[in-house]
């Protein structure tokens, strides 16, 4: 089993300061020594229906970041 664990959090803004999106970054290890890395963008539209970034917790973004990463991994069928 692979432990993943979120290593890094940041966010882009517009010229208004407004937040634009989130890039969440994971780091993760088994017990073979193996390691897996990624950096998934989390976007407004990700958010849900007038949903801002304000709205919603790091943690949330970072749940919203690991299942995007996790579609990566194992797609559902029909996609590629």
């Amino acid at each position: 089993m692979m432990n993943i664990y979120r290593n890094r959090l940041s966010f882009d803004f517009d010229s208004q300061g407004n937040t634009i999106d989130a890039m969440v970054g994971f780091n993760g290890l088994n017990d073979q020594g193996e390691t897996a890395m990624a950096t998934i963008k989390v976007t407004k539209e990700m958010l849900g229906d007038d949903k801002t970034f304000d709205d919603v917790s790091n943690k949330e973004i970072t749940e919203l970041a690991k299942q995007k990463w996790m579609n990566y991994i194992k797609p559902e069928a029909g996609t590629k």
